[in-house]
């Protein structure tokens, strides 16, 4: 098997029924920055050999542990973990406003127990990467991976954490802060990566939420490329290298149906990016660090048929690989319906590996360069990029279009586009529009099992984090939070302010509350 490791011009692979030799490299990749990025291709994993990622998590802390230990050993190897909405907003659950919201949409995490629990089961030593999503309570979310993983003794293990709080304030709306309070939290997580050297991204930069609100995924590419500008410029306004910054961004991005065109938007934002990180920050194209990114294979599911689900699930696979990601995770056939079952979240891992391995989709790298239809893909995609970036512009850049409400316009305008196509016949969705057949449901049902007792998750929760509070020293912990809140207060970094308070048993609440007074002052 191809270890990625093969030179650009030789053979790594006869392995075909006609055993046609297969080169690593056909002719050139097109941009400067696919050029430079392509040459760098000497290990493996990486770009065209994704690691494989799980987004998981679901009620309490053991629940998610158990599911998390057996997509290890079917052989994955990063893991982003979905907080429930609570934990996303900073109620702990026994508050009022968590009610019936606890460990519905992810697990619930609120102290570094639990986030300590959730890894419990995993071997860190196969682990490439782990992270939490975290958008709006970025400092305490990077500050339970952090006590986690140096606890462990894991300091190979990379972050992928996905503080990116901007694009909450108009596609998610679990925004806890202004957007200028917000920025900060995440830069605080960047430069706290910088200075202390952690590998991986302390800031995933996503265009994914922007593009299910409505913006599309060229749209939303260019919006997540004005966000990253933003925070890029307030870490040069810190005083920190761009150089230095950008090995702790990745970029989470996607097109959720063309497989060609999904290939297009990978490749095409590499170049992009590339482009507007020399013309805005005076670095060389080839100085800068491969853009690294992240793809969600999903999109198209449907509750109607949900097995047909696999092979939409699949062709998405498929083209993130051919665009190129680094990492890449996959919809559970069965997620329209519910939290994925632990059979329909084992299948999308293997729908990957079976991808990856059987069918030849990492032997090449950029194996549709070259395509006259791609090339023209390409020049669309970069175009509409580049467009939408200017109209951001034109309004004073991602902060500024945020605040006078030109994002959340430019979404509602977009918003619609795929039911529209539906209900026009443009876009053919088998089973919906197209072939639909009375005996669907039952033809194509699957077999997902294993319902969650969310009431039971929601009572073991608020147990779990009321003997938690007694069993802690209250005093300890009112002086750590006092030092979240002064740290807020000044410009002094809050992450390890937060670390402190963690580790004296505070819970995500409490530093929340603490954060906000504050700012306050």
């Amino acid at each position: 098997m191809d270890d990625g490791k093969a030179g650009l011009g030789e053979v790594p692979t006869r392995a075909n029924d006609g055993e046609v030799p297969i080169r690593r490299r056909y002719g050139g990749g097109g941009s400067a920055a696919l050029e430079q990025w392509a040459g760098r291709l000497a290990t493996s994993p990486g770009p065209y050999r994704p690691r494989f990622m799980v987004y998981s998590g679901l009620g309490t802390p053991d629940m998610t542990a158990r599911r998390l230990a057996i997509l290890q050993d079917l052989g994955a190897e990063s893991f982003l973990l979905a907080a429930d909405l609570p934990s996303q907003l900073g109620f702990d659950p026994d508050h009022e406003l968590a009610h019936a919201q606890v460990g519905r949409a992810g697990v619930s995490c609120t102290t570094l127990a639990d986030f300590a629990e959730i890894c419990s089961e995993l071997d860190l030593t196969r682990v490439d990467s782990v992270g939490l999503l975290a958008n709006s309570i970025g400092h305490i979310g990077l500050g339970m991976v952090h006590c986690v993983l140096t606890d462990a003794g894991a300091d190979q293990v990379r972050l992928v954490m996905q503080n990116d709080p901007l694009k909450e304030f108009t596609a998610r709306g679990t925004e806890i802060f202004t957007p200028e309070q917000a920025v900060r939290i995440a830069c605080d997580c960047v430069a706290f990566a910088i200075d202390n050297r952690l590998p991986g991204a302390a800031l995933t930069v996503c265009s994914n939420h922007l593009d299910v609100a409505g913006a599309g995924p060229v749209v939303a590419t260019a919006m997540a490329f004005a966000n990253a500008q933003v925070y890029l410029d307030e870490l040069v306004g810190r005083g920190y290298a761009v150089r230095d910054a950008l090995p702790h961004m990745m970029f989470f991005l996607n097109e959720r149906s063309d497989l060609y065109v999904s290939a297009a938007l990978f490749r095409t934002a590499r170049t992009v990016w590339a482009e507007l990180v020399e013309q805005r920050y005076g670095l060389p194209v080839g100085e800068q660090p491969a853009m690294t990114l992240m793809g969600y294979a999903h999109g198209l599911e449907s509750a109607d048929e949900p097995l047909v689900n696999v092979p939409r699930i699949t062709l998405a696979v498929l083209g993130s690989m051919l665009g190129g990601v680094d990492y890449l995770c996959a919809s559970a056939y069965d997620e329209a319906l519910r939290i994925p079952s632990v059979d329909a979240a084992a299948l999308a891992l293997r729908t990957m590996e079976v991808v990856a391995y059987e069918h030849g989709a990492m032997a090449s790298v950029d194996p549709l360069a070259g395509s006259h239809k791609l090339a023209e893909l390409d020049e669309h995609v970069a175009a509409g990029i580049r467009a939408e970036l200017e109209r951001i512009d034109e309004h004073g850049g991602g902060l500024a279009a945020l605040h006078d409400g030109y994002i959340s316009a430019r979404i509602d305008e977009l918003r619609g586009a795929r039911q529209r196509q539906l209900a026009e016949g443009e876009r053919a969705m088998v089973g919906a529009n197209l072939l639909r057949s009375p005996h669907g449901p039952k033809l194509f049902s699957g077999n997902s099992t294993g319902e969650v007792g969310f009431a039971q998750v929601e009572r073991t929760a608020r147990d779990r984090v009321a003997a938690h509070r007694r069993d802690r020293d209250d005093h300890v912990v009112r002086s750590a939070l006092d030092g979240v809140r002064a740290a807020a207060a000044t410009t002094g970094n809050l992450v390890p302010p937060t670390i402190a308070a963690l580790r004296a048993g505070a819970t995500s609440q409490e530093i929340i509350e603490a954060t906000s007074r504050g700012f306050a002052q």
